[in-house]
């Protein structure tokens, strides 16, 4: 990575009945691209670019990885228009469906009051912020939901994957780093808070004995074999039995820029 430059920050989808994750790299700050990594051959496959925001901690991965359910934002002129021509409809935020690591939708839902987002109750049904279903996905049960928070979408999807709530916050927003939102699995201990708005994650080892650089995590959780996968300064690592191998380095990989005229 070039001197001066911020590392993409990375935050990972588990799916919970395979060995997949969707992980969302995210920089420049209006830019995010999706992968989809295989952990049983360790296969890492880049996949759509977005420009706007995807708000990772409200989405989710089904429990086979086959389905993403993601919250967006974009609040162009240009794609509000664009909204307006296809759907008919002034269009800032929205949640989607697609088949990972692409966000072509599937399925697709304008934005509540601001709220996007949404959680896999299981397979095939699905409760969505929205207040109005744009388009329509086959054989999928949508159960629309009507109070939506990165609080309420955690306390759903990572237990989901083999986390358990420790301490939990009265609220999200303004809830402070006092009372944070803490989780564990296995050795791995998760704490989400929140200061001005700010959002901060930070992981902790619990196991006596080596530790895993955790330090500067922008995401970590164990797999299905019980690997440690970590995210850090824009780069994926696996920690396995002691010991830390780099996956792959995300920095180098940038957005497309518009052609340039001749």
């Amino acid at each position: 990575m070039k001197k001066g430059l911020v590392p993409a920050r990375i935050w990972g989808l588990l799916a919970s009945e395979a060995d997949r994750v969707v992980l969302f790299r995210r920089g420049p700050s209006q830019w995010t691209r999706v992968y989809l990594w295989d952990t049983a051959t360790d296969r890492l496959t880049p996949g759509s670019w977005f420009q706007g925001r995807l708000y990772e901690w409200m989405s989710d991965l089904s429990p086979d990885g086959e389905h993403l359910l993601y919250a967006a934002q974009n609040l162009s002129p240009r794609q509000r228009a664009l909204a307006m021509e296809r759907y008919g409809v002034t269009m800032d935020g929205w949640t989607g469906l697609s088949r990972p690591p692409s966000v072509r939708a599937l399925g697709l839902w304008s934005a509540l009051a601001g709220d996007v987002g949404g959680v896999f109750l299981d397979g095939r049904t699905i409760n969505v912020v929205g207040a109005e279903a744009l388009i329509r996905p086959t054989a999928f049960t949508v159960v629309p939901s009507f109070q939506f928070d990165p609080l309420v979408a955690l306390r759903q999807t990572l237990p989901r994957t083999g986390w358990h709530v420790v301490r939990e916050p009265a609220r999200w927003y303004g809830m402070g780093e006092a009372e944070s939102f803490t989780l564990r699995k296995e050795m791995l201990e998760l704490n989400f808070s929140m200061a001005q708005y700010r959002r901060f994650v930070r992981y902790r080892w619990l196991a006596e004995g080596p530790a895993p650089d955790l330090e500067g995590a922008t995401w970590a959780d164990l797999d299905r074999r019980g690997r440690l996968l970590i995210a850090r300064a824009g780069r994926v690592f696996i920690w396995h039995v002691g010991q830390e191998t780099e996956l792959a380095d995300l920095n180098a990989d940038q957005p497309p820029r518009p052609a340039q005229p001749a």
